[in-house]
């Protein structure tokens, strides 16, 4: 094998699920795994393992391997609501302006603290911004950002610049009692949409709306009906 691709893949090695035994654990990284039922990817780091199907397999193909199921189960356990709560906090303090945070993950606490990050540009639709120092123990698990009064959406900035494996967060509505949010976990150019703390209540309000605007047509509709009889 060519130097170079041996080592291209001691950095991505492919492997087959077994259909009677168990995968060897992996150490950070990622590895491609073929299953009965697809192709898989796998990130690892200290704070997240992670399994996404890349394609599923032809029907009937007979692949002499086991089942894979996706799964994404972060180290920390769930995003913590008061630091989420902390940095919308912080977000409101900038506005009409953007801001950007982080969670910073530990391997040495195997906890999240909220780091602000500081501002080179600030505008009501964009924020550019550096991190401050990380010791040699932390990554940044959840990159965050807010989109001040505006709704949360994900930009061809956003989208350009999620890059890498991390989580990703955007806060819009900040003049609101709640603000909305959406979440995604970044994976090397692929997005995997990630619940958040007011997704319910986002949900339940979004079928609220379009319950009254349903009866709102509904009266419309009839009033034109009347008026035409």
């Amino acid at each position: 094998m060519d130097l170079r691709d041996a080592a291209l893949q001691s950095t991505c090695p492919v492997v087959a699920m077994p259909r009677y035994g168990l995968l060897p654990d992996m150490l950070n990284g990622q590895r491609v795994i073929v299953a009965v039922n697809g192709v898989f990817v796998q990130f690892r780091l200290d704070w997240l393992d992670c399994v996404q199907r890349l394609m599923p397999c032809p029907p009937g193909l007979p692949l002499p391997y086991g089942h894979v199921q996706e799964r994404v189960a972060f180290s920390f356990g769930v995003l913590p609501i008061r630091l989420i709560e902390a940095f919308v906090e912080q977000g409101r303090r900038a506005l009409p302006n953007e801001a950007a945070g982080a969670l910073v993950y530990s391997r040495r606490t195997r906890g999240l603290r909220l780091v602000m990050c500081e501002a080179t540009e600030s505008s009501p639709v964009r924020v550019d911004y550096r991190l401050p120092a990380l010791t040699d123990d932390e990554a940044v698990a959840v990159d965050l950002h807010t989109h001040g009064h505006g709704l949360p959406f994900w930009s061809d900035d956003d989208n350009r610049d999620d890059q890498g494996i991390k989580v990703a967060g955007v806060f819009g509505c900040l003049h609101h009692e709640r603000p909305r949010a959406k979440f995604r976990l970044v994976l090397n150019g692929m997005y995997r949409a990630l619940p958040h703390p007011w997704q319910r209540e986002e949900q339940l309000s979004y079928e609220a709306d379009a319950a009254l605007e349903t009866s709102l047509l509904r009266k419309i509709l009839s009033l034109w009906l009347r008026a035409r009889a």
